[in-house]
């Protein structure tokens, strides 16, 4: 990438910025006039830049693949070939400096959604993944917005680069770069030349090797040129393989394998004869990590792939679509538009089923085609409704599609259809006027697996929390914990996301405590926490929420599940639960890490959305009815630092330090600009907590930056119109140099 200045410019201490959330300039940025702007917005803003470097990167790659594939061996065209080839190399050597990257790059096609205004585009719908990274097309026009030099014109190359490759019917790729040495690229650049000669001929007798259905296989090709094994060797071991595979009586001990060529790499450290290629196209595998199981289910996965590949093989596009569609990921913010196609294929799967009796194969897909439909949010099913045997879809333009579907998912879309309109319901449960009738019960008892006299009780007992006057009765709740935790884990979900938002902040204060009690006593406290964290990080990713600070309090007292006990009334989380590190859940935090490693984007996304909209905020003089306050954003980023800091690591870290460097900085555009007095007192309380916070790392290193902080004390109290009544910038120092002194002993 040049750098002409104003780029941002990759250097080694960019680099190190980075590792999943990871990284800052651990300097404080003050400039001639003897202010300083926001530190953390430029730690976050660093980050996403940094990120955005190698999105363009990956973004750059995957256009010169595309295309190299189309471009053929001609003589004319070797030339050219050669260039692009070397150009790609180049690019993942650049690609390789990514920190922590794990040497591989994927791409598959979801397609859920259109990636431009036309009815069809769903078909280049793809994602292309690095380590954690992810890129599809919405991201791309995401950063050709906010990267007007090297993002400018990456969405239409990338759409181009997609088309291409779902014009030669490649549905995913990865791409190994091994160590990184020069031996391993130069594997590359040799495999990319086998491979743009496969694909000027996928049916070029004495080259190409068949796979099991006798289809043209581009993996097993490969594997035999890459390996400098005659096509006729490889197709003998594929056809010895091939009745253990999909024989009349297939081998138990290849249950796990989808294919042969699965086998085949699977006994790849017994053979001196074959290696296995860096870059693979089409690979079955690839399809099926959508479809997530158990382990002890993998085998009935296998089944599925096999079944599919029997009926749809010599189509990728067929087999891609038909997989996506039993999958629970294929349903994730899929369009109304691209709904009905994708049930249909879903449909066409169980007449498969159903044909050779494999009831087990159904039930797969049934199940997790009725996970996806349940992940959906209700808007998706006010485009919905079902008449007989017909589903009847409705574009955002009003436009209707019909599509005949097998009936048992007619029989999940009538039940998530009517589920919608109950939670609306349970949403106005302080209303008197609203009532629930036996269909309603019905509906409610199968999805929390409870009888229908039991629903009757819950909707019951909910609607007695409200007085006559529509009221929150915590009191009421918390005598009756019992009988609500008594419907599975699923009605935390219920309660929160339809109780959430209630109107009246004391309402929503209490509902808070009641709920503090409940997730207590839940048996499976990883179910709540994991609806908390999506509800922060995903569904409400885009937006900042009144919510966010509850959740992020019972987030909390999930982690700390014996401290959370004795609490009767709190808005906030005690400060004390950073004192010890022993009382935290190991499972619980383990459970988190493995969350923010899957959705970082939006943590990153997140945390700088609280931040922009705090310094808006905070710089403004008048405020909406319900327009959040300058002191509401300030405590919600202090759950927020107290939640990292209990869940730990490196990432935490950092992110704490970056908020210390905020708020100790009373020469920052943020004091400067400050309308309200009053907020000083809850900013200096945020770096109190952050101070602490970050003293629970032990990094002595930070002792510098603290007593940066308390060195500006005067600073601080100079801040204040009048001289702080309360003495409180005087207070909030003298607990952080204790703290410096208490980590100086340690």
């Amino acid at each position: 990438m040049q750098d002409n200045g104003d780029n941002f410019k990759l250097d080694q201490s960019a680099q190190d910025l980075y590792n999943q959330l990871e990284g800052i300039d651990k300097t404080v940025r003050i400039d001639a006039s003897g202010t300083s702007g926001s530190s953390l917005l430029n730690l976050l803003n660093q980050q996403t830049r940094l990120l955005d470097h190698y999105r363009v990167l990956l973004a750059n790659a995957t256009c010169l693949f595309a295309d190299i594939l189309k471009s053929g061996t001609t003589a004319p065209g070797r030339k050219a070939v050669h260039h692009k080839i070397q150009a790609f190399l180049a690019t993942l050597r650049k690609i390789a400096e990514f920190p922590d990257f794990n040497h591989k790059i994927t791409c598959r096609l979801r397609g859920r959604q259109y990636a431009a205004e036309q009815s069809g585009s769903e078909t280049y719908d793809y994602e292309l993944s690095l380590s954690n990274i992810l890129l599809d097309f919405r991201m791309a026009q995401i950063i050709e917005e906010r990267d007007k030099n090297d993002g400018k014109g990456l969405y239409n190359k990338l759409m181009t680069a997609f088309q291409a490759l779902s014009s030669m019917n490649i549905f995913n790729f990865s791409i190994d770069t091994g160590t990184g040495e020069d031996d391993d690229y130069k594997r590359i650049e040799e495999n990319l030349l086998l491979l743009v000669r496969y694909y000027e001929n996928p049916d070029r007798e004495g080259y190409v090797v068949l796979n099991e259905y006798g289809q043209s296989s581009v993996n097993l090709t490969l594997l035999a040129a890459m390996n400098k094994v005659k096509p006729s060797a490889l197709q003998n071991l594929v056809d010895k393989i091939k009745p253990s595979i999909i024989g009349p009586a297939p081998d138990e001990g290849l249950a796990l394998f989808a294919t042969v060529y699965d086998a085949i790499l699977a006994s790849l450290d017994k053979r001196e004869d074959l290696n296995r290629t860096p870059v693979e196209v089409n690979r079955t595998q690839l399809l099926m990590d959508n479809i997530q199981a158990d382990p002890e289910r993998a085998p009935v996965i296998v089944q599925i792939s096999r079944l599919v590949l029997a009926k749809y093989g010599s189509s990728p596009r067929m087999a891609s679509e038909v997989i996506n569609s039993i999958s629970s990921a294929g349903y994730i913010n899929i369009r109304p538009e691209v709904m009905g196609k994708r049930l249909t294929r879903a449909s066409d799967f169980l007449v498969l089923t159903e044909k050779d009796d494999r009831k087990t194969l159904q039930s797969e897909a049934l199940q997790n085609i009725e996970k996806g439909l349940d992940h959906l949010p209700d808007e998706m099913y006010d485009n919905i409704s079902v008449s007989g045997v017909e589903a009847t879809t409705y574009t955002s333009e009003g436009q209707e599609t019909k599509f005949l579907l097998n009936e048992k998912i007619l029989d999940f879309l009538s039940f998530f259809i009517r589920r919608s309109s109950i939670k609306k319901k349970v949403q106005d449960i302080a209303n008197k006027n609203v009532w629930f009738d036996d269909d309603d019960y019905a509906v409610i008892a199968k999805d929390f697996s409870i009888t229908s006299d039991a629903a009757a009780d819950l909707i019951k007992l909910l609607r007695d929390c409200f007085d006559f006057n529509g009221n929150f009765r915590r009191s009421f709740f918390q005598k009756n914990i019992e009988a609500f935790v008594s419907c599975g884990s699923k009605v935390f979900e219920f309660l929160w996301q339809y109780l959430k938002e209630l109107s009246l902040r004391n309402d929503r204060v209490s509902f808070l405590n009641a709920l503090q009690t409940l997730v207590t006593h839940l048996d499976q406290p990883t179910v709540a926490l994991n609806i908390l964290l999506s509800d922060i990080f995903d569904r409400s990713v885009n937006n900042v929420q009144f919510s966010d600070r509850n959740a992020f309090i019972l987030a909390t007292a999930l982690l700390t599940p014996s401290r959370s006990m004795g609490r009767s009334h709190i808005e906030l989380t005690p400060e004390d639960v950073l004192r010890r590190k022993e009382e935290l859940d190991p499972d619980m935090i383990a459970e988190v890490r493995t969350f923010f490693n899957q959705h970082h984007d939006n943590i990153l996304l997140k945390f700088r959305l609280i931040t922009e909209r705090l310094l808006t905020a905070s710089a403004q003089e008048e405020f909406a009815e319900n327009e959040m306050r300058p002191r509401f954003l300030i405590y919600l980023i202090r759950e927020m630092v107290i939640f990292f800091s209990l869940i730990g690591g490196k990432s935490a870290h950092e992110i704490i330090r970056g908020v210390v460097l905020e708020f100790g900085d009373p020469a920052s555009s943020y004091y400067r600009e400050m309308k309200n007095k009053e907020n000083l007192r809850h900013s200096l309380q945020l770096l109190q907590i952050s101070a602490r916070s970050l003293r629970r790392f032990g990094d002595p290193q930070d002792m510098s930056l603290l007593r940066e902080v308390v060195s500006n004390e005067e600073a601080f109290v100079q801040l204040y119109d009048e001289p702080d009544p309360l003495n409180h910038v005087q207070r909030v120092m003298a607990k952080i140099r204790q703290g410096i002194d208490g980590l100086s002993s340690g």
